[in-house]
């Protein structure tokens, strides 16, 4: 495949008139997705993702698209990424949960501004880099061990642990967090993961097992100043932590406000699972008004963590109903219709903050 469509410039304007599936960029990843990807989710889930994946992500400039053009990326409009990576998670839900934060660690660089943080974006966009990110190790803080960062000269060193992961031995550029507990601030910043102070153990999953989902134990490692990207207030990070996705934290204000996009998954994951169940049963009533409720969701936003939490819970739905329209071979190991419905459930416990939490379990209790 060729990395053509990326050259095209098509403006928001011209997405929003089209709709996002009629980009260059994603026809050219969907026909990726439908050739490489797909057919190996099954096996991707049960192994690990492969670095062959990587490499044909690499060749249609899936890494370029969150990059600046003048530090050598090929940006696509927010909304041909959204579309993108939830056909990813549709298609091979532990493929896209090792990839789909790579653009963490450009938004971090664009904030800090130091000549060193920049200098990573042109190997980000090529893809020689792998952008990731770990933060559920400040939301589980004081209940259990975390990162901790200490002010050193020149930076901060980091000690203790980073409790999720994914794209472990393909992601090398981590935005990660840690906590100041002598000044009461959350330290963020771009972390080398190939530099010596970190020890990694592979997780074992009952869902997206092949993301390569690892913890992290950091000793020592030390953070320089040039990419320590935001240092802030432990409580103002906390009043608006499941309001607003941490990443998007400096472009988003107020907090509370309506956020335009979905968070990807849930939107991608119910999609294939009720295409899948609709072509056993095309017509069938029950999925049909299942579908547009989804579709209707997906396009009306509502505030955080609300949106995500209804998603979600529709993912939960539609993948259930995909494994119902399969009958008992969809719980056969060789099945998509598992593999999705257990990627639904992981989906319920992603950046599972205090805010979050309740929020999910009231709209399963209603």
């Amino acid at each position: 495949m060729s990395r053509t469509s990326v050259d095209v410039v098509i403006t928001a304007e011209q997405v929003a008139v089209a709709g996002p599936t009629e980009h260059p960029a994603y026809r050219e990843f969907a026909q990726l997705v439908d050739e490489v990807i797909a057919p190996r989710a099954v096996e991707v889930d049960g192994t690990e993702v492969p670095r062959s994946h990587i490499e044909a992500l690499r060749e249609v400039g899936y890494f370029s698209w969150t990059v600046p053009r003048e530090y050598g990326g090929a940006p696509i409009p927010p909304a041909v990424k959204s579309a993108v990576d939830d056909l990813l998670f549709g298609a091979d839900p532990s493929t896209a949960l090792a990839v789909v934060h790579h653009g963490s660690p450009v938004t971090q660089a664009l904030s800090a501004r130091t000549p060193p943080a920049m200098a990573l974006l042109p190997k980000l966009a090529t893809g020689e880099r792998i952008g990731g990110a770990g933060m559920s190790q400040i939301r589980a803080w004081p209940k259990r061990p975390s990162l901790m960062a200490t002010r050193a000269p020149g930076g901060y060193r980091f000690d203790g642990a980073v409790r999720w992961i994914s794209g472990w031995g393909l992601v090398d550029t981590a935005w990660i967090g840690a906590i100041d507990e002598q000044n009461s601030t959350y330290v963020f910043g771009i972390a080398d993961l190939t530099r010596p102070g970190i020890t990694a153990t592979r997780l074992r999953l009952a869902a997206v097992q092949g993301s390569r989902t690892a913890s992290l134990k950091l000793d020592r490692y030390f953070v320089p100043d040039e990419f320590v990207t935001q240092v802030v207030d432990i409580a103002e990070w906390n009043r608006t932590d499941g309001q607003v996705w941490p990443n998007a934290r400096q472009a988003q204000a107020p907090a509370a406000q309506v956020p335009e996009l979905p968070t990807a998954g849930p939107v991608g994951l119910g999609r294939a699972a009720l295409a899948d169940a609709l072509a056993a049963y095309p017509g069938q009533p029950s999925l049909l008004r299942l579908s547009e409720e989804l579709e209707r969701a997906a396009v009306t936003p509502i505030t955080e963590p609300h949106w995500r939490v209804q998603l979600d819970a529709l993912a939960v739905r539609a993948t259930a109903a995909g494994l119902i329209a399969s009958g008992g071979e969809g719980l056969l190991t060789d099945n998509i219709a598992q593999v999705r419905a257990r990627a639904a459930l992981f989906l319920q416990v992603r950046a599972l903050s205090e805010r979050v939490r309740p929020a999910r379990l009231e709209q399963f209790a209603n």
